[in-house]
């Protein structure tokens, strides 16, 4: 589903954003 691919794009940002700001984790 769309839905699926939304959720898991959103999800790998979130991931890829944490690895690049760990100082605020």
């Amino acid at each position: 589903m769309i839905a699926m691919l939304v959720v898991s794009i959103l999800v790998l940002g979130y991931l890829v954003y944490a690895l690049i700001h760990p100082e605020k984790f």
